[in-house]
């Protein structure tokens, strides 16, 4: 999916800090100015706390404010799940953790005798559950918010050079809260590289986005996604550009040439972000877009890239029918058929979408270890069809959740993307296959971890682990009844949403407490964000906006050349006839 900014790098915000109000630095940086009351965790009209909380002795630890120790107690402690059907939950339990490492879980009764700790966490109305993971995102105001209408990816990339720029800091720290806010601890964020504006270093614009998360106290798998190919359509750039008016054809080759970014530029920047950026709760991820919008050459060098530095790759896959089409039209194969040809596949890949796999696609995934990144939301909004869950899963390919940057209620809530997951691949049949609430649950933590490469330090809850620990608030969930038997990882599937989000907690540090943010004033936050967006639209803004108006017919045009093919689907809402 395609980015654009705009916004010159100027500093961070600042180093935030827990604690006394004379003990937190100034905001500044993209900011500007901003007092220490406006900003920081514990500041003039924060809500007064719940009973939820009970703190015996603050503490704070400049540029880790970290608790030294706190006890984490719910109803229910879902410490991992075992199996389709089962989890391992804790009643009346608890998590005791020490400098944001898990050191023992098991019934609060137990826990609060053995350990002294500064702090406990939770009541019987929560229920306490591992730290969320949105396996695959790219920013924070959707492109609906932005003016771009949900359409079929191929029209849908074009019109979005009409929306306005965002600049990404704030977009980014507005995007973390979004997630923090509904459970979510840790993600996978893809930035798209190319076409760069005046004036901004591709490590300096990578920069902020990294900086916004670390802000945030989120964990993040960053990548720069990048694309030296077929930039319009599904064909190369010149030849399509022929097809065009000269004057459309002028205006669209300066768009799509306006800031061109080298293989070896572009492989520098991600070197450098390796070598500066990389921290406790940053990985650095490198990101082929897309088969069909990378060369051969681009293909095996990021490949390569990935192994040698031993970092991940993330790349978008099979996402339309289109994009399969294209590597029957290309290659006389699929387009993942067609990577594992190039020996790009294997256990450090995670591949976005996996609309189209075909069943031969599938053995692939499960006998290279590459993983899949489903996105359901983002799928049914952009026409893409269903990705084949069931399958995958009966191969034991690893597959993670995704936000994509939107879902289906247009926000980030993670909860509700479970429950669209759960739902949408409940094929018809009394015996046909179905996901159960403990497969998606599963892929919101334990396969999220893992194509994040954090799956030695969080996914479950378990000693040893880091206390990535979100407490969700169980009452309206059980307003005005609820089953007493219903198992507790069904109720959050069928009925949670992020509204139930109460408490959040990364590697030991209280990131939202009692639904305040800790770092910083969500109002103040919005409120800065709102400001840099009521600036009117520069020229640039408008005339993008302008050739995209433009030339959308003429790729809508192209598009319609090509007779869709039903090729193998798994449901029948992909059969295109």
């Amino acid at each position: 999916m395609l980015w654009l900014f705009t916004a010159k790098w100027d500093g961070r915000l600042g180093s935030a800090t827990m604690g006394s109000p004379e003990g937190s630095p100034l905001w500044q940086g993209a900011w500007g100015m901003c007092s220490q009351k406006t900003f920081a965790g514990g500041r003039a009209g924060r809500n007064k706390p719940r009973r939820s909380t009970q703190t015996k002795t603050a503490h704070s630890t400049k540029g880790n404010p970290t608790m030294p120790s706190s006890i984490i107690r719910g109803k229910h402690v879902v410490t991992k799940i075992t199996g389709p059907s089962t989890a391992e939950v804790i009643e009346d339990g608890a998590v005791f953790q020490r400098d944001g490492e898990i050191v023992e879980v098991g019934p609060y009764s137990e826990l609060s005798r053995r350990h002294h700790p500064d702090e406990i966490i939770g009541s019987s109305d929560h229920v306490v559950i591992p730290g969320l993971v949105n396996a695959h995102h790219h920013v924070g105001l959707t492109p609906f918010q932005l003016g771009a209408l949900d359409a079929p990816l191929e029209t849908w990339i074009i019109a979005r050079w009409a929306m306005r720029d965002v600049d990404p800091y704030l977009d980014t720290l507005y995007c973390a809260m979004q997630m923090i806010e509904s459970g979510i601890t840790t993600v996978m964020h893809n930035h798209m590289a190319s076409r760069l504006p005046p004036g901004v270093e591709l490590f300096d614009a990578a920069s902020q986005i990294v900086d916004a998360y670390e802000e945030s106290g989120m964990r993040v798998a960053f990548s720069l996604s990048d694309r030296d190919q077929n930039h319009l359509v599904y064909e190369d750039d010149e030849r399509f550009l022929a097809t065009l008016p000269s004057d459309l054809a002028a205006d669209a080759r300066r768009q799509i040439n306006a800031r061109p970014i080298t293989l070896e530029d572009y492989l520098t920047a991600n070197a450098e972000l390796l070598g500066r950026k990389s921290t406790d709760r940053t990985r650095i991820f490198i990101s082929p877009h897309n088969v069909h919008w990378c060369s051969d050459e681009m293909l095996r060098a990021i490949s390569d890239f990935a192994r040698r530095n031993s970092t991940g790759l993330h790349i978008h896959l099979h996402e339309t029918i289109y994009q399969k089409m294209y590597g029957a039209r290309h290659w006389n194969k699929t387009p993942l058929a067609h990577l594992q040809e190039l020996g790009v596949l294997g256990p450090e890949v995670s591949c976005a979408h996996g609309v189209w796999l075909t069943e031969y696609d599938i053995d692939i995934m499960a006998e290279t270890g590459t993983a899949l990144c489903h996105n359901p939301s983002s799928n049914l909004r952009l026409q893409s069809g269903v990705a084949p869950l069931n399958p995958l899963l009966d191969r034991g390919v690893t597959v993670a959740l995704g936000i994509d940057e939107a879902g289906i209620n247009d926000d980030n809530d993670i909860l509700q993307e479970m429950r669209v997951a759960q739902k949408i691949h409940r094929e018809p049949g009394v015996a046909s296959p179905a996901p159960t609430s403990h497969d998606i649950f599963h892929m919101a933590t334990v396969n999220g971890a893992k194509v994040t490469f954090f799956d030695k330090q969080v996914g479950t809850l378990e000693p040893g682990k880091r206390a990535d620990i979100v407490l969700i608030d169980t009452r309206r969930i059980n307003e005005p009844y609820l089953n007493p038997n219903t198992d507790i990882v069904d109720a959050l599937v069928y009925r949670g949403k992020g509204l139930d989000v109460d408490t959040v907690i990364v590697d030991g540090e209280v990131l939202l407490r009692n639904k305040v943010f800790q770092r910083f004033d969500k109002a103040a936050v919005i409120a800065r964000f709102k400001e840099s967006l009521s600036q009117p639209l520069s020229e640039r803004e408008l005339n993008r906006g302008a050739l995209s108006r433009r030339i959308l017919p003429h790729i809508q045009n192209w598009f319609e050349t090509w007779p869709l093919e039903a090729g193998e689907p798994h449901y029948t809402y992909n059969l295109a006839e």
